[in-house]
């Protein structure tokens, strides 16, 4: 699912509108009652909030006005990223009875995504905090998890060639950190797959991990 950011109405403030580009996938999870996932490049630059966030803390709302860049809420929780088409997003959904063991799966996803990324030799990444991806000390990638009474949803975005100076530009220093962060900003924190791999590309890495998991999920 894909959504023209001009379609977005502009205002005094940016209409946040839910994160549902992983509905199909969601649907298809709770009609089939099987685990499924979801790897694409981000389709446009944006900014998405936790569940919980205060946008006025996290997000530069006037820049984000100015500039047209659309805000949307996701699921799950954790503070506000900035997302653009050099960012990969892989989602994965499962049936999961109860409301219990959220971090007993966010761990399994987390595990599954890091020995797909080794399977394709981009080596040394684990994590770190509560869910953040890191090779290095540097964060590559982030991840939320929802859970519902019958449904796991976890999605995480990796920084293959992400735009690292439209963070700061739009997002606040966070007001929850890991302490690995050391209150390092933005673009001491964070690094992009392509510098630890040059030559790597969203679309690239898109592939080899839907060929992994077609392979290899849960």
């Amino acid at each position: 699912m894909k959504t023209d950011p001009a379609e977005l109405d502009s205002g005094l403030s940016p209409p946040v509108k839910p994160y549902a580009f992983d509905r199909d996938l969601l649907e298809q999870v709770r009609h089939t009652g099987y685990a499924g996932i979801s790897i694409y490049p981000f389709a446009f630059p944006a900014v998405v909030a936790g569940r919980g966030t205060d946008l006025e803390t996290e997000i530069r709302i006037n820049r984000c006005v100015q500039d047209r860049i659309p805000v949307f809420r996701r699921r799950g929780g954790g503070c506000s990223v900035f997302l653009d088409p050099g960012t990969l997003i892989v989602s994965m959904a499962l049936p999961a009875e109860g409301f219990s063991g959220i971090q007993r799966l966010f761990n399994l996803c987390n595990r599954h995504l890091i020995q797909a990324l080794e399977a394709f030799g981009l080596d040394g990444i684990y994590q770190d905090g509560i869910s953040d991806l890191v090779l290095a000390d540097r964060k590559v990638g982030g991840s939320s998890f929802f859970r519902s009474r019958n449904l796991a949803y976890y999605s995480a975005s990796l920084l293959v060639s992400t735009n690292l100076d439209a963070m700061d530009q739009y997002l606040y220093h966070p007001p929850r950190e890991p302490a690995f962060r050391k209150h390092r900003p933005h673009r001491e924190f964070v690094m992009r797959l392509d510098t630890a791999f040059p030559g790597l590309t969203p679309e690239v890495l898109a592939d080899r991990l839907r060929h992994h998991f077609a392979v290899t999920f849960l």
